[in-house]
C-alpha cells in the first residue's frame, strides 16, 4: 500500500455516476475514480433507482483506490455531496421501500399544481424537481408506500446514514426538498402533511462542516478505513455555487452541469426583485447569493448526439460533431434553438414550456444544427445575465466551472455571445473542492473560507472577440421573441 500522508475524501453521488476525489492536506488532488451506473426509465418522463446501487459504486470506488495502492486508512476525514431532491425512503426498520424518484424524473407536473395552488411557494421553491412533488404524487397514487415511510433522507445522507447509522441532513438539502421554510428556517409541518406524513420522518439539520456520527466498526473494517475516520455532514451539489470560483461580487460564477446554476455574491441587505422569481436570493456557508437555474444545458448537448446523431449511417464521435459545427459560422445562419428540453426554471419556472429549433432553411445541415445547440446554450445562460442587470446587480466577470467546459468550443462561443472574458478557476472539481474545505474546518484546520479559497488557482482566461458580436446579437434577438413565444403556448 502507498504511504501517503493524511488525506480527505469527497465523495460526489451523480446522476449516473460516483466519483470519489482524494485530496491532500494542502488541497491538491491526488486520485479520482467514477464509478458509472444507470437509471431505469420504465415510463416516459420517469426516472428512478434502487439506493443500494450507490451504494455498491461507493464501495467499488473505495476497492479502485486500495488497488490504486492507496491507503484507505490514512484517510483522515470523509464527506459527501450529490444530486439533490431525489429522496431515499425507508421503513421503520430501515429498509428502503421503494426506487428513488429522481429529480429529473417529471411525473409529478400536476402534483406540483397542487401544492402551488395550497400553498402559494414562490416558484424558485417549488417545481416538479423537488421533493414534495414527488412525495405528493406517491401519497396520491401509491399510499401504500407512504403508510410505511418512517424516514426520509437524500442521496449523499444516504450513504452516510450507512457509514454511520446517524440521522442528519443539511439545510441545501432542506431547500430542495421543498418541504422546508426558508423564511422561518425549519420544516414546513403544514406541507409535511400535505403529503401524506408526520414531521418525525424528516431528518435533523446539522451545519455542512459538522460531524456526521462515527463510522461503523463493521463497515470499517470491510472498506479499510481507520475507525477513528471522521464523516462529515457535507451538503447537495449546490456546493457548486460557490465552489465553481472563488465567491465575490460582480463575479458571475456558472456552473455547467447537465443543468446549470448561475450565481453571484451580494451584500445581504441588498434588496432585489425580480418578475416572476426569475432570479433569488440565497444563503450558504455564510455566503448571500443570488442567481437562477436552467435546467438543459449540458443535457441538451448529450441529447442532440446521443438522439440526432446516434441515427445516422455513419456513427460519428462526439468531438468530431463538435468540430463539425464549429466550422459554421457564429449565428449558425440564423438558426436558433431553444433548450427547454425538461421545461425551464429559471427565468419561467414552467414544467410544460418546450424547446424547439427555428429559423431553418433548406440549405441548412446537421452542422447548422449543432452549433445553434451550442449557441442555444449561451443564450440562455445571457438571457440571465441580462435579468442580472436589469436588476441593479452588476456582472463584471464570468466564471464557468464543471463538466461543461470540457466541450470544445463552447467557453468561447459563451464568452463571444454575451460579450465577457470567461475565467476558469476551478476545472470540473467544483464541489468536491467544498467538501474538502468543510472537512478541513472539521478537523480543526482553518475556517471555511479560507481553506475554500485556498484551492483555487490563477484562472485561465477565455478573451470575448467583438468581432462576433454582431451575428450573435442578431439572432439573440430572435432567441428572445422565440422564448417568449414558447412560454406563451404552456
Amino acid at each position: 500500500m502507498s504511504n501517503i500522508a493524511p488525506s480527505i475524501l469527497g465523495i460526489d453521488v451523480g446522476t449516473s455516476s460516483l466519483k470519489a476525489v482524494l485530496y491532500s492536506i494542502d488541497g491538491q488532488i491526488i486520485s479520482i475514480v467514477n464509478e458509472k451506473y444507470s437509471y431505469e426509465t420504465c415510463k416516459t418522463g420517469w426516472a428512478e433507482i434502487d439506493p443500494e446501487v450507490w451504494w455498491e459504486a461507493f464501495k467499488k470506488a473505495m476497492t479502485s483506490l486500495r488497488k490504486s495502492g492507496i491507503s484507505l486508512d490514512q484517510i483522515q476525514s470523509i464527506a459527501f455531496t450529490g444530486q439533490m431532491h431525489s429522496a431515499v425512503l425507508l421503513d421503520r426498520k430501515d429498509n428502503v421501500i421503494c426506487p428513488s424518484i429522481l429529480w429529473l424524473d417529471r411525473r409529478a407536473i400536476k402534483e406540483t399544481e397542487e401544492l402551488q395552488s395550497m400553498f402559494q411557494i414562490p416558484l424558485y421553491q417549488l417545481n416538479s424537481t423537488y421533493t414534495i412533488s414527488k412525495l405528493l404524487w406517491i401519497y396520491k397514487n401509491r399510499n401504500d408506500i407512504t403508510e410505511r415511510i418512517s424516514k426520509i433522507i437524500w442521496p449523499k445522507d444516504f450513504l452516510r446514514w450507512k457509514m454511520t447509522g446517524q440521522y442528519y441532513t443539511d439545510r441545501t438539502e432542506a431547500y430542495g426538498s421543498g418541504l422546508y421554510d426558508w423564511e422561518k428556517n425549519t420544516w414546513a409541518i403544514d406541507r409535511i402533511a400535505a403529503v401524506g406524513l408526520k414531521p418525525k420522518a424528516m431528518p435533523t439539520i446539522q451545519p455542512a462542516s459538522h460531524d456526521g456520527g462515527t463510522i461503523h466498526k463493521h463497515i470499517a473494517d470491510e472498506l479499510g478505513f481507520s475507525e477513528s475516520i471522521k464523516v462529515v455532514i457535507g451538503m447537495g451539489d449546490m456546493a457548486a455555487l460557490i465552489g465553481g470560483a472563488p465567491p465575490k461580487q460582480g463575479r458571475v460564477v456558472c456552473s455547467l452541469g447537465s443543468s446549470s446554476m448561475i450565481f453571484t455574491t451580494i451584500e445581504s441587505s441588498k434588496i432585489i426583485s425580480v418578475p416572476n422569481d426569475a432570479l433569488y436570493k440565497l444563503n450558504m456557508e455564510n455566503y448571500h447569493l443570488f442567481g437562477g437555474v436552467s435546467s438543459t444545458t449540458g443535457a441538451a448537448i448529450m441529447w442532440f448526439y446521443e438522439n440526432i446523431l446516434s441515427g445516422l449511417e455513419n456513427k460519428i464521435e462526439f468531438n468530431e460533431w463538435i468540430h463539425e459545427a464549429l466550422e459554421i459560422e457564429p449565428g449558425s445562419d440564423g438558426v436558433c434553438f431553444i433548450p427547454y428540453l425538461t421545461g425551464e426554471r429559471s427565468p419561467y419556472w414552467s414544467d410544460d414550456i418546450r424547446g424547439g429549433f427555428y429559423g431553418l432553411k433548406l440549405s441548412h445541415d446537421k452542422r447548422h444544427l449543432a452549433r445553434a445547440v451550442l449557441e442555444g446554450i449561451a443564450y440562455s445562460l445571457k438571457h440571465l445575465l441580462d435579468l442580472y442587470e436589469e436588476s441593479g446587480v452588476i456582472v463584471k466577470e464570468l466564471a464557468l466551472a464543471a463538466g461543461g467546459i470540457r466541450t470544445p468550443g463552447l467557453l468561447q462561443i459563451i464568452a463571444d455571445v454575451c460579450q465577457k472574458d470567461v475565467f476558469v478557476y476551478a476545472g470540473q472539481e467544483t464541489v468536491t473542492r467544498v467538501l474538502f474545505a468543510l472537512s478541513k474546518e472539521n478537523l480543526g484546520l482553518g475556517n471555511f473560507e479560507n481553506n475554500l479559497m485556498s484551492t483555487f488557482n490563477k484562472p485561465e482566461i477565455v478573451n470575448h472577440s467583438k468581432q462576433n458580436k454582431l451575428a450573435y446579437e442578431k439572432v439573440y434577438s430572435n432567441y428572445l421573441k422565440f422564448s417568449k413565444f414558447a412560454s406563451s403556448l404552456n
